[in-house]
């Protein structure tokens, strides 16, 4: 049996039941101070006392039944009655007060989800009949017929209400459950769709690049076999062995070329580097942008480099530089391609090279370019990067 103490109680209202709750306790208490205010006889007789253990007792009922998670159904027949019955008592002792029977709202409200549509109406008809009899007998027919209808209208009321509410509340859970049956199908795809992936780049190695090592492997043995005997027949062995080693390298660097994500997402070269100029002008960076020479058709190592060249100098300014304004030149002429990035800021401290600008120098190496980055004689920081032509 659980521990109710006053303070465990407490905490648990204010938990996650408190909400759903606490209408209860702030109902009962509000019907019971509005009736001890407007019936004196209850002060006049003494029935002041008997009503507050009374409106105690309904109050520690509910509280308990609050905190059931599934009651038996022997327990909800046995808390209807016991309710019923001390609503019907309380009704007496405040003089047939109209309020004090509203509190049988509270007992409808808090069954109607553990029963089913059929038991709850029968058990809300039931206690609208006992509570309608007493004032029957208590009051009158008048009296009677309007407790009928008037309760029956809240008890129609709460029962529709409550079970839109369960509704909807089964309509979340199932939602929730639905949401976490798609995720998990969405793991499941993604997991599928790198395993077929993994298998793709499985075969394409093995038809691509694994005849090329063996034709090589091949040409090698040739030339082992005769640099003695016919030094002629085994150098063309070993320039086609040097052939095809570029061939199958080159097929390489098309299928990594291939997973790579492409930052210009297949637009040119300079409206790539437009929109991401345009970009540092929308976070205040005043930057100019100039072409010389013909656009030209350039391989995607070198775009790629040219334009993350761009994307790091012009992060680097706006962070670092405390510049207003930034230039952008990219030039073409018949051998070469070059990138020149100038800003109007405070220039560099230090000749050590960032992350980011040590990555781009072996970028640009292994295209066999060259990068210059040092602080400009009227000021500021310039970059350039130049790559050859004869890598496109």
């Amino acid at each position: 049996m659980p521990n109710y103490s006053i303070a465990s109680r407490f905490k648990r209202m204010l938990g996650p039941d408190f909400n759903q709750y606490a209408a209860i306790y702030v109902t009962v208490v509000a019907f019971s101070f509005v009736t001890l205010l407007s019936v004196p006889s209850l002060w006049s007789t003494g029935a002041w006392l008997p009503y507050l253990i009374g409106v105690i007792v309904f109050t520690l009922i509910v509280d308990r039944y609050a905190h059931q998670e599934h009651p038996s159904k022997q327990f909800l027949v046995g808390y209807i009655i016991v309710e019923t019955l001390l609503v019907i008592g309380l009704g007496i002792l405040s003089n047939y007060f109209f309020l004090t029977t509203m509190l049988s709202f509270l007992i409808v409200a808090a069954t109607h989800g553990e029963l089913s549509p059929k038991q709850s109406y029968v058990s809300a008809l039931a206690i609208l009949t006992a509570i309608s009899v007493t004032y029957a007998f208590g009051v009158g027919l008048n009296a009677a017929a309007q407790i009928f209808f008037g309760l029956g209208a809240g008890f129609v009321f709460i029962v529709v209400f409550t079970e839109l509410a369960q509704r909807e509340r089964c309509a979340r859970e199932d939602l929730q459950k639905a949401n976490a049956q798609l995720a998990e199908y969405a793991a499941q795809v993604e997991q599928l769709a790198t395993i077929r992936e993994r298998n793709r780049l499985a075969r394409e190695v093995h038809d691509t690049l694994g005849h090329y090592l063996t034709v090589i492997n091949v040409q090698l043995e040739v030339v082992t076999k005769l640099i003695d005997s016919n030094p002629t027949r085994a150098k063309e062995a070993a320039v086609k062995a040097k052939q095809l080693a570029s061939e199958g390298l080159n097929e390489v660097r098309r299928s990594v070329s291939a997973l790579r994500p492409t930052p210009l997402e297949d637009r040119p070269l300079p409206d790539a580097l437009r929109a991401l100029i345009e970009t540092s002008r929308d976070a205040g960076l005043m930057v100019t942008f100039e072409q010389t020479g013909s656009a030209r058709a350039v391989s995607p190592e070198i775009e790629t480099v040219l334009y993350r060249a761009t994307q790091e100098s012009l992060t680097n300014i706006r962070k670092h530089a405390h510049a207003s304004a930034a230039n952008v030149r990219l030039a073409y002429d018949a051998s070469a391609v070059s990138l020149r990035v100038r800003d109007n800021g405070l220039g560099r401290k230090g000749g050590e090279d960032n992350v980011g600008l040590s990555a781009l120098r072996e970028r640009a190496a292994a295209l066999n370019g060259t990068v210059l980055a040092e602080n400009h004689l009227e000021g500021g920081f310039v970059l350039e990067v130049t790559l050859p032509m004869n890598n496109a």
